[in-house]
């Protein structure tokens, strides 16, 4: 899985970095040349496409999407569980529509040829994300429902995972500013922390 993690991540970013890059260079080339760049806007729009679609799948994994968890958290284990299976349910079953139809519509454009108006890309690349999310949503989803089930869903606890996957780990030897010898680097690198 993880490089599963590694993929929505990166797509998360590399699309965000594009529309950072291809905004900021249509916004110097207005200003500067009084011409705006032709293909900006699709390619910005459909990226955000695929930013909000691999967005809410890293939401997911995370556990970062709102939720009304008041009544959940306050409940009694049995309907603890019922609950987290029947909110779970409803959200596979969003997500498998998202998978049906995202793929429907992707073949559709796909059998027709249909591409972006200024740059010709085949528009079901875009729409990939689509079907893709809803897949890759279901796994996080069934995911998240079997660790909600088995561990703490307090808000404090949800923040407390995040952090840990969103922060680096540092050795102690870093902190201190001891030298690395070559076995410290090599366990350094299995925990996880920088070289």
């Amino acid at each position: 899985m993880k490089i599963v993690k590694w993929f929505e991540d990166w797509v998360v970013v590399a699309s965000f970095m594009v529309i950072v890059v291809v905004t900021f260079v249509n916004v110097v080339s207005r200003y500067t040349f009084q011409a705006s760049l032709a293909f900006s806007e699709e390619i910005t729009i459909n990226l955000l496409v695929v930013l909000t679609m691999m967005g809410a799948v890293v939401g997911i994994r995370l556990g970062a999407h709102l939720g009304f968890t008041y009544i959940v958290e306050n409940a009694k284990p049995k309907m603890r569980r019922t609950l987290i299976i029947i909110g779970s349910s409803l959200i596979i079953i969003f997500l498998a529509v998202l998978l049906v139809w995202g793929t429907e519509m992707m073949i559709n454009q796909a059998i027709r040829g249909r591409a972006t108006p200024s740059l010709g890309i085949p528009q079901w690349l875009f729409t990939l994300s689509i079907p893709l999310a809803g897949l890759l949503g279901i796994v996080r989803s069934v995911q998240a429902a079997r660790a909600s089930l088995h561990e703490d869903t307090s808000a404090e606890a949800v923040a407390e995972r995040m952090a840990q996957e969103a922060a680096p780990v540092i050795d102690d030897s870093e902190l201190s500013g001891a030298p690395h010898n070559s076995g410290d680097a090599h366990t350094s690198e299995t925990r996880g922390g920088r070289k």
